[in-house]
Parts: C-alpha cells; sequence; structure tokens
C-alpha cells in the first residue's frame, strides 16, 4: 500500500495545490494461479491552470484572470487473473470499475463585450464565471486465451481475446455574470443560469485474434487483427436542448503484421504495420457544431457527426546490447491519421469556449534513438527524438487571432504546415552516479525544440514559434537503513525562463497595470510559463 499528500502554495500566484492519492494492491498466487486485487483513489485541487499574454511576462507569475479551479475526485478498483491449464495454456483477464469527478469553476472575458445588439443596446458584461461538473461511472472487462504449440512443425504462440469497456457520464454547467477587479478576480452578478445538462453513454467492445510463428530460429512473423464497434449516445436532461439528442455507431477490422529478425540474443532488428481506430468520444460529438462552441469539458449544446480517426502506421527499428553493459535501440516510423480531431478554440486564449473539427489527414514521421551504458559506478542514458507533425489536408480554420487571418478571421491550413504543440527534436541525457553502496548522485538534462502555438496551425502568425529550452534537474539520495531514505532535488537549476505551450488569443487587460480594457483587446500570443528553479528536501520510509 501506498499514499501521497502534497500541499503546495504554487511558484505563481492563484496557482495553489493539494493533492491526496493512495493505492494498494493484494496478490495471490500458487503454482498454476495468480489473483489480484488492487484499488486506489484521489482527492486533488488544482488552482491556475491558464496561458498569460506574452506582455504579462515582466511578471510570469501572475494570473491573466481567476478564479480557476478544478476538484478532482476518483476511485477505482481492478481484478486480475491468470491460470495456467497446462504449460502450453493460459486463460488471463481482467475486469474494472472507476469513477471520476470533475468540478470546475473558471473565469473568462466576454469576447461580444461592446457588441450592439438590434435594438441597440450594448453589451458591457466584461466577464463571466463558468461552472460545471463532470461524473463519470466507468467499467470493463478483457478475457484472453492463450495457446502454445507448433504449426506446420514450427513453433507457434495463439492469442484469442474480447474486451468491453463501458462509461456513463453526467454533465451540468451554468453561468454567471461578472466584473473584474483590478486584479482580474471575477465578481458574481447575481445567480448562476444553468445552460447544459446532458448524460452520455459511451460503449467500447472488441475481439482480437494473434499468431506468432516462429519461421526459423531466427525470423518471427506475427499476423494480428481486432473488430472494434463503439457507440456514443447522449441525451438532454434538462428538457430544454432536445438538439442534444442523439446515437452513434462506429465500426472497423484493424489488421496487423510484425515479422523480426534475431540472428543473435544481442540483436534484433523488426518491422511492423498497424492500423486503429479512435471513435469520437460523446464530448467530442455534443461539441462539434462551429455555430454553437461549448465551454469544455462540459458546455453541451448539439450533435452534428464527426468521423472516427483512423491510423495507420508503418515502423522498422532494432536493438540490441554492446557487451554487457551497454544497450541501444533505433526506430524510424511514419503515422498516418485520416479524419484527425482537433478542439478549434472559438476566441483563442481568451477564451476555453470552441468546439471539435475533423481536419481531414495529419502525419507524424519521425525517428527514435536511444542508449543506456553502465561505466564503472556512473550509469549514462541518452535519447534524441525527432519528430515532423504535419497537415496533409487544406483546411479552413477560423483564428482571428492570428496575424494572417482574413477579413473574416480565417486561415488557410495547407498540407504541410506544422501541427502546433509537437516539437521537431527533443534529446535527453540522464546520469546517475553511485558514489557509494548507499549514496547516489543524478542529473537529468532535456532539450526541446520550440513549438507552433494552437490558433497557428498555418504557421504564418507574425510572433512565429515559442521557443525551445534547456533544462537542468539534480537529485541525489542516502540510504539510511533499509527502510529510510533522505533524498534531495532541484528542478530547472540555471532557473530558466521558458514557456512549455502556447496559443493565440484576444488581451482584454491593456488599461494601467494590465486592468480591463475591453474596448481595445490586442491580439498576443499566449504561452504557459513553466516553473522557475525550484528545491525538495525529505524522506521516503518503506514498511516491512
Amino acid at each position: 500500500m501506498t499514499g501521497n499528500v502534497t500541499n503546495d502554495n504554487g511558484w505563481a500566484e492563484q496557482n495553489a495545490s493539494r493533492v491526496r492519492q493512495i493505492f494498494g494492491k493484494l496478490r495471490y498466487t500458487d503454482a498454476d494461479t495468480t489473483l489480484s486485487l488492487s484499488a486506489g483513489g484521489a482527492d486533488n485541487d488544482l488552482h491556475g491552470t491558464q496561458t498569460i499574454p506574452r506582455s504579462f511576462l515582466g511578471n510570469p507569475k501572475q494570473p491573466y484572470t481567476y478564479p480557476d479551479q478544478n476538484l478532482n475526485s476518483a476511485g477505482y478498483v481492478t481484478l486480475s487473473g491468470e491460470h495456467y491449464f497446462s504449460d502450453n495454456v493460459e486463460l488471463s483477464g481482467n475486469a474494472y470499475y472507476r469513477h471520476f469527478r470533475n468540478s470546475n469553476v473558471s473565469s473568462n472575458t466576454n469576447p461580444n463585450f461592446g457588441s450592439i445588439d438590434d435594438d441597440g443596446d450594448v453589451d458591457t458584461t466584461q466577464a463571466t464565471n463558468e461552472k460545471s461538473v463532470v461524473s463519470t461511472d466507468s467499467f470493463g472487462a478483457s478475457l484472453q486465451l492463450t495457446l502454445l504449440g507448433k504449426l506446420g512443425g514450427m513453433q507457434n504462440q495463439f492469442v484469442a481475446g474480447v474486451s468491453a469497456d463501458i462509461a456513463n457520464s453526467r454533465y451540468t454547467q451554468s453561468s454567471q455574470d461578472a466584473v473584474f477587479t483590478a486584479s482580474r478576480a471575477t465578481v458574481g452578478i447575481g445567480d448562476f443560469t444553468q445552460e447544459t445538462a446532458a448524460k452520455t453513454h459511451n460503449g467500447n467492445y472488441g475481439i482480437y485474434l494473434q499468431d506468432t510463428l516462429s519461421l526459423t530460429k531466427q525470423w518471427t512473423l506475427t499476423l494480428a487483427g481486432r473488430y472494434n464497434w463503439a457507440e456514443a449516445t447522449i441525451g438532454d436532461s434538462s428538457g430544454l436542448q432536445p438538439q442534444l439528442d442523439g446515437h452513434h455507431t462506429f465500426s472497423r477490422f484493424n489488421p496487423a503484421v510484425g515479422i523480426n529478425w534475431n540472428p543473435t540474443s544481442a540483436f534484433t532488428a523488426y518491422a511492423t504495420y498497424n492500423e486503429g481506430m479512435r471513435s469520437p468520444t460523446a464530448i467530442e460529438l455534443a461539441c462539434a457544431d462551429p455555430a454553437a462552441p461549448c465551454s469544455l469539458p462540459n458546455d453541451f449544446v448539439s450533435d452534428p457527426p464527426l468521423q472516427p480517426v483512423i491510423s495507420k502506421t508503418f515502423e522498422i527499428g532494432a536493438r540490441g546490447r554492446i557487451g554487457q553493459t551497454t544497450s541501444w535501440s533505433a526506430a524510424v516510423y511514419r503515422t498516418t491519421l485520416d479524419n484527425d480531431i482537433e478542439f478549434i478554440a472559438s476566441n483563442g486564449a481568451a477564451s476555453n469556449r470552441g468546439f471539435f473539427q475533423n481536419v481531414g489527414r495529419t502525419r507524424r514521421q519521425g525517428f527514435e534513438l536511444s542508449g543506456r551504458s553502465q561505466l564503472g559506478p556512473l550509469a549514462v542514458t541518452a535519447s534524441y527524438n525527432y519528430i515532423d507533425a504535419t497537415y496533409r489536408t487544406a483546411w479552413t480554420e477560423n483564428s482571428a487571432s492570428n496575424s494572417s487571418a482574413d477579413a473574416n478571421g480565417n486561415i488557410n491550413v495547407k498540407p504541410g504546415d506544422h501541427l502546433p504543440g509537437i516539437p521537431a527534436n527533443t534529446v535527453k541525457l540522464q546520469l546517475d552516479y553511485a558514489a557509494t553502496a548507499k549514496w547516489r548522485v543524478g542529473a537529468n538534462l532535456t532539450w526541446r525544440g520550440g513549438i507552433y502555438a494552437q490558433g497557428d496551425e498555418n504557421n504564418q502568425d507574425v510572433n512565429g514559434k515559442i521557443a525551445g529550452y534547456f533544462l537542468i534537474d539534480l537529485d541525489t539520495s542516502y540510504q539510511v537503513t533499509k527502510q529510510l531514505q533522505v533524498f534531495a532535488s532541484v528542478s530547472n537549476l540555471l532557473d530558466k525562463r521558458y514557456a512549455s505551450f502556447g496559443s493565440l488569443g484576444e488581451n482584454f487587460f491593456n488599461g494601467p497595470n494590465h486592468t480591463f480594457d475591453g474596448g481595445n483587446p490586442s491580439n498576443e500570443q499566449f504561452v504557459g510559463p513553466g516553473a522557475p528553479r525550484g528545491f525538495w528536501v525529505g524522506l521516503r520510509y518503506a514498511w516491512k
């Protein structure tokens, strides 16, 4: 059994968090049977997950608006087991139940501030407070049979299985008009008004077969296939939004093939091809109307169709050992997604409203290199990842905060434009030095390349990429006894200022000291600043 309790005031303003986690596991084993029962839970309170405009970076600790709170609670139990009827026949399976609840309060600017309606009335509402509750109960089970034997005189492993995963969710969302204080906190005006009450049902069912045949002592061929059937049902619980009601089904057979070459125990080469299907979730289906953007993950308004995402992946790679102390791996891959689904923000980073949309074909291709070597007391692990993530279909997006947008706020995304949020290059180096049998010292170095911001899907916004960054983290530990360990760590040793993600949006706070000035919003790149240098010291104790 293990537990975790964390109280953190946060490195930024309005950024406190509270984490409570617990996990336990029981296991029974005899000669033929293994049974495991595990359970866990969490009760967490998180504040301040927003991006801020670049013009705020003189003080990266300040929030854009607040409150911004997520209360997350979860509980789960899983039973798994396996039984050998003989050395060549195994039956395994699992069953689970999970409960998850999210309660969210967020503050948003009013993108329609200053607009005039048909009666000549001016919208003077500065902000809204959004309150939502999402509650999900999910359960499922799987059963798998494994047979070992010979086929045509060759060693063979045959696997057959079935699985079912079901989730039922309930959503409520309400909104309240608000005004901003000088510190950009929202003060509510009047009561909250319920805008959405919905329930959803998701079911995913599968049956799969896999056969692995040892053609020779060095060559192995694997053929596999899985048939997936998925359903999503959305229902209006309030009686006021019948347009929410809908039922969708998706199905597909997904094949896979792979071949392995293992000429020695120190070298393996492989090539694989596989296909997959991800059906749209109920939340995506309920929020896919550009004319009626949602406040996610909770504000549903309509039920337009979305197509399932189909993936096709090729991968070629090799791995091996050099002597007894060095291991390595290398892989080249290409994944193409047809009917990829993206969340399109309708008002940029200043609001959490938007909708889901099929954006045609996207492609992620690249290569990965990694290695580990033990040099006496020093262990060195290094990796390099390159990924070229691009759109392969032309499409049009409304992104009015993009400097290249036309008079209607639209941008044209063309094949070859890079997907936002995905760095082309990532390098990691880990050093672990055993100074003594009880004392170790470690270092982690990370370099990540620049990324495009959400809303800059055409890669033409004047702000360009969000810069890459280089971080150094250090850690050390001393084993006082078999049960007691003392540890210390430093994150972001060089105290670098960096951003790990971003999006384009309108900044409504251009008044003195970044106060509200709704009549003069400016288009900016919003970024998520990374944490500054931090120090930790602590004790770990393991009970027997």
